[in-house]
Order: C-alpha cells, then sequence, then structure tokens
C-alpha cells in the first residue's frame, strides 16, 4: 500500500472556542495517518522495537488551506517519501468530500535507539519495507526550519509538563507545543477571524518528566512563534503565520 487514506468526523473537541480546528489537532491526525501506515507497512511500533527503536519526529510543516466545520467528514491521506540517511519524509494531504484540499502537510521522521534515545544512522529492515512512491504528487514540499519571531510581543511563562502531556515513548509528544502556542495565541491574537494560516516546528531534543520547560512566545503582526527551553537547552521551536483575511469555516 503506497498510501493511506482515511476517512474523519471533525468534532466539537477538535476545535477552538471560535469553531476553528485547532493547529495540533490537524497534527495529530497527521501523525495518526502516519502511525497506522507504518503499522500497515509492517514498520510501526512494536515492529521496530525488535530493533530496539521508536519513530520521533524532527520537523514538521502544515499549511491549513480552508477549515472545515464541526461534524463535517474530511478525507486524510498520506504516504511516505524516499529514505535518505536515516531520514524518512512523510506527506500528508487533507481533503473535503468533493476533494477540495484543506490542510497540507510534511514531516522527517527517524529512528531513535530507545536506550540512547540517539539517532539510527540507518535501519535497512525497515528501509526496505517503504514502497515507491515517486508517481504520487507531493501536496507540500519538505519542511523546513521553525524561525524565531524577533521585535514585537514576548511573553515568557514557565510549565511543568503533566501526565496527560506525555506519549508512549516517554516524552512530552510532539503536537502538545502547538496547543501551549494556540492557548498564548488566543490571548493575543484575533484568532475568532483570523486564525493560523500555516505552522513548522524544529524539535531538538526530548522534553522529559521532572524537566520544568520555559515557553517563550513571540508576536509580531501575522507571525508568531514558540522556544520551548528545558534545561538550559532548546528542545523545539515553533513558528507560523496566521491568515491575512478574515475567514469562517466551512466556507
Amino acid at each position: 500500500m503506497r498510501q493511506i487514506e482515511s476517512t474523519y468526523k471533525i468534532l466539537s473537541s477538535d476545535c477552538d472556542r471560535h469553531g476553528f480546528w485547532r493547529m495540533n489537532s490537524v497534527m495529530v491526525l497527521m501523525q495518526e495517518l502516519a502511525g497506522e501506515h507504518s503499522i500497515l507497512l509492517g514498520c510501526g511500533r512494536k515492529d521496530t522495537l525488535q530493533f530496539n527503536a521508536v519513530w520521533i519526529l524532527t520537523r514538521h510543516e502544515m499549511v491549513i488551506d480552508r477549515y472545515p466545520e464541526i461534524a463535517q467528514t474530511v478525507v486524510g491521506k498520506s504516504f511516505p517519501g524516499r529514505p535518505r540517511r536515516g531520514i524518512f519524509p512523510r506527506y500528508y494531504l487533507i481533503e473535503d468530500g468533493r476533494g477540495r484540499p484543506l490542510a497540507r502537510g510534511s514531516s522527517f521522521w527517524v529512528l531513535a535507539d530507545v536506550n540512547t534515545r540517539q539517532m539510527l544512522p540507518e535501519c535497512p529492515p525497515v528501509t526496505a519495507l517503504m514502497p515507491d512512491t515517486s508517481g504520487l504528487t507531493v501536496p507540500l514540499h519538505n519542511p523546513g526550519a521553525a524561525e524565531e519571531v524577533s521585535g514585537g510581543l514576548r511573553r515568557d511563562v514557565t510549565w511543568k509538563p503533566l501526565f496527560t502531556d506525555f506519549d508512549q515513548n516517554g516524552h512530552v509528544n510532539n503536537t502538545r507545543a502547538a496547543d501551549w502556542a494556540l492557548c498564548f495565541l488566543g490571548e493575543e491574537a484575533p484568532i475568532d477571524k483570523t486564525p493560523v494560516h500555516t505552522l513548522r516546528v524544529s524539535y531538538h531534543r526530548e522534553l522529559l518528566p521532572g524537566n520544568p520547560v520555559e515557553l517563550s512566545f513571540g508576536l509580531r503582526e501575522r507571525a508568531f512563534s514558540l522556544r520551548c527551553d528545558a534545561l538550559g537547552e532548546v528542545a523545539l521551536r515553533l513558528s507560523g503565520t496566521l491568515y491575512d483575511r478574515e475567514i469562517q469555516p466551512g466556507e
């Protein structure tokens, strides 16, 4: 199976108070597509644990072209790209029932040793399972690096991750930073009219239990960013833009 395709109904719990699909919920759907496809290809979490390895996200980028309405059924599609030097690209497309794009995304995944937490330079058995997807159209370019906003509004907060922030890999789930950024945006930006349009996330190191996270949020005009530091080092950077015009879900 070169590409996975699955339907999903947008729930009210997936959306913010203004009815817009939350950006972390968009990320969750994309990553669920990646996880389910990996299982079907024979390289899901249980399979990679045979090599003492788990999948780790290093970069993610997405564009929200239009926002669906609550209770609307969407179609999610995802396929892997050609692995290079231990990096596994993956692409995502979410459409409405008429085949019009709602969100497009791309990400870089790597396999990391479960004990050392270090990236594996190569894993030939997993690489061999990747299908040839050269004939499929890539919905978005490979993910770029997140960049911090300079100037403008700045807010700094210390957060101690709680039980619900952590996933099976024992670290803060990679979608949580998008949720934290949205909390700042909800207080400082007019996201009831101009919601999130683009997003980039760059992951540098894990956020582990017991380590407080220093959140540094920046906002200048339509651009925003969030840097997460732990133990004096950058763990991740997130950046994005808001729409430059007023929109509504379902348009």
